[in-house]
């Protein structure tokens, strides 16, 4: 599919006027008894895989009228699953979706026929998709992280603000019950005073550290130059893999669909995957802090790769809670997995087996969960969990925290406040700071040493070499709106 550069006076004279129509044409947001029947029409960008998994969250009770995806097989493939999961739901077939490969040409024919869109590709286009969208007057759920730079998740969230839209960032942790009790735990004093926070994943499962391309000839489904999108053209490649790293599930032999994540310009590392989901309770807990210092090691990285391992030290000033650190620990570290040290009181048996999780470290108990997402915690002795358990039934343990409307359905949760108002768990106003708070880490891995960081001005004050990481270096043209 041939593409054409959006000049930017093009889009901006477009969008003043589509923006105005979004909410004055047949799919007004509605309020009142009759909205609970209100079908959104709504466009999936990046269709396939994780975009497939979002689009079936909302598919059922609204209208897909469109799907983007740069790899025409992948776009296709997602069209026709789409309609089994309606005939599987006992659902008739829906209308087909209008099939894209630029979301800009989406944009160009269709901005006055919906409601909002969702954005699941690669990090590096995020805030492109989602500017359009925001521009376009459209509402907007971006996968996480928000973006893979700082200066970026800044833009977008100040944009979507000006919009007024409703927004939301898919970290399906934020629509659960677990981490809203163990906030309610924590901030009743079931634990004592909180003193400590320790995460840790097994990412990357894709192949990062030091990485050599090898330049092959570019599959026929695939339009790269799309793929690449703002980042400076350059041939299609595959990965030549040393011994290590060609141990890691692959999935694809080059970056698209699934490798990119390790690479800085595309991804944001295993730190950028699983960031949002396990530093999100931490986040919430300490009352949307945002670190003063952050320690970093890892093992080699390049000015392309994410490294194979980190850990990471965020140094949080006073808030809800005394001044504490939350360390965070990712990958395999001498062929084993880099985790924290398990605290006495978590069974070893237990610790062991939890390939994700975390433990807020309190003077009277642990709260630990085996999970990214804090879904089931469960309190340290078991003898004071039982006791919490009891508190909450009784009401001495009060529920404060509001719950979602659909846990652990992020894009549903965002339709629903789309048709009935109010805003969703991971609106802009908290999941844009959240990733910020993970990219820090990013930028002292990438820094090499400590960082502080000044966040008014935006800066690391300690050092300026690490600033250029915060900014994007530059978008092609036609690309950044």
């Amino acid at each position: 599919m041939t593409t054409r550069p959006l000049s930017r006076r093009h889009f901006l004279t477009t969008t003043a006027g589509l923006a105005a129509s979004t909410f004055t044409g047949p799919n007004l947001l509605l309020r009142g008894a009759d909205a609970s029947a209100k079908r959104l029409n709504l466009v999936q960008i990046g269709a396939n895989g994780k975009g497939l998994a979002d689009t079936g969250m909302v598919t059922l009770n609204h209208n897909i009228v469109a799907m983007v995806d740069v790899d025409t097989k992948r776009l296709e493939e997602a069209a026709k699953k789409r309609e089994k999961h309606h005939l599987d739901s006992s659902q008739p077939a829906p209308p087909a979706p209008k099939l894209y490969q630029d979301f800009r040409k989406m944009f160009d024919e269709m901005s006055n026929q919906i409601d909002g869109v969702i954005v699941s590709t690669p990090d590096h286009t995020h805030y492109l998709a989602a500017m359009h969208a925001i521009k376009h007057g459209k509402h907007v759920c971006v996968q996480k992280p928000l973006c893979n730079y700082i200066s970026e998740v800044r833009d977008l969230h100040r944009a979507a603000k000006d919009a007024k839209i409703v927004t939301q960032m898919g970290n399906q942790g934020r629509t659960m019950e677990g981490q809203r009790m163990a906030k309610e735990w924590i901030e009743q004093g079931a634990i004592g005073t909180l003193k400590e926070i320790r995460l840790w994943t097994n990412r990357p499962i894709w192949p990062q550290g030091p990485i050599k391309k090898k330049l092959v000839e570019c599959p026929a489904n695939l339009n790269w130059d799309l793929w690449l999108s703002c980042e400076p053209s350059e041939p299609y490649f595959e990965f030549d893999l040393d011994p290590v790293t060609a141990k890691m599930k692959q999935r694809s032999p080059g970056p698209a669909p699934f490798n990119w994540r390790g690479w800085w310009q595309f991804g944001s590392g295993a730190l950028g995957d699983m960031g949002c989901h396990i530093m999100d309770s931490s986040f919430s807990i300490l009352g949307q802090l945002i670190p003063e210092k952050i320690e970093a090691e890892s093992g080699p990285i390049t000015d392309l790769n994410a490294p194979m391992w980190s850990k990471l030290v965020y140094h949080m000033p006073a808030g809800k809670h005394p001044a504490l650190t939350v360390s965070w620990h990712d990958g395999m570290k001498d062929g084993v997995p880099n985790k924290p040290e398990r605290h006495p009181d978590i069974p070893e048996d237990t610790y062991k087996k939890a390939t994700s999780g975390m433990m807020f470290i309190g003077t009277d108990g642990v709260i630990f969960e085996g999970d990214a997402y804090c879904k089931s915690p469960l309190i340290y002795p078991l003898d004071k969990y039982t006791q919490v358990r009891l508190d909450m039934k009784s009401g001495k343990i009060k529920q404060t925290e509001t719950r979602s409307v659909m846990p652990d359905n992020p894009q549903g949760e965002w339709a629903h406040h789309i048709v009935n108002g109010g805003l969703p768990s991971s609106n802009f106003d908290y999941s844009a700071p959240l990733t910020e708070f993970v990219l820090l880490g990013n930028l002292a891995i990438r820094a090499q040493q400590t960082v502080q960081w000044d966040k008014s001005a935006m800066k690391v004050t300690n050092v300026e070499a690490p600033n250029k990481f915060i900014t994007r270096p530059s978008y092609r043209d036609g690309w950044k709106a």
